[in-house]
């Protein structure tokens, strides 16, 4: 099973979850880079407004997830939706037939409800998995156990 890890992180606490999970599967690694600044509080706000509209946005990556079986795709929410830069990402490739994951590290528990629109996002692919989190727990508990679980579901 090949694996590739795609990611958007504003803060960096996405990428170190994606790198951790990278680095237990063994798997490639891509960050999905916006082109619009979203540095700041201003664009920050910004994001809220363009995630809640459902915006696209300009985005980079690198690797090409018809080279892989499994995508493990991670990113924050905001104002309690898809991210403009996730969005286009699921937009633009194919994930048709795909084993795909989801993890989501946000300011709220509001990802408990963003994982049924991520798999209705993506609708020819197998959803094997999800990890969700909330920033503090992140920032202050140990939530290794919950990481592990979701890998070995990969896995599976």
């Amino acid at each position: 099973m090949t694996c590739l890890v795609v990611y958007y992180s504003r803060t960096g606490n996405n990428r170190t979850i994606a790198e951790s999970i990278a680095s237990k599967l063994s798997a490639d690694i891509d960050e999905i880079v916006d082109k619009k600044n979203r540095k700041g509080r201003l664009n920050w706000l910004r994001a809220g407004k363009d995630s809640r509209s459902g915006k696209l946005t300009e985005i980079d990556y690198q690797k090409n997830p018809q080279d892989y079986d499994t995508i493990i795709i991670g990113a924050p929410i905001w104002a309690f939706n898809p991210i403009p830069p996730l969005r286009t990402y699921l937009q633009e490739v194919d994930l048709k037939g795909k084993r795909v994951a989801f993890f989501i590290c946000s300011q709220t528990e509001a990802y408990k409800d963003m994982f049924t629109q991520l798999a209705e996002m993506t609708p020819d692919s197998e959803l094997v998995a999800n990890f969700g989190i909330q920033e503090k727990r992140f920032k202050n508990e140990d939530y290794s156990a919950d990481l592990e679980a979701f890998i070995e579901k990969v896995k599976q």
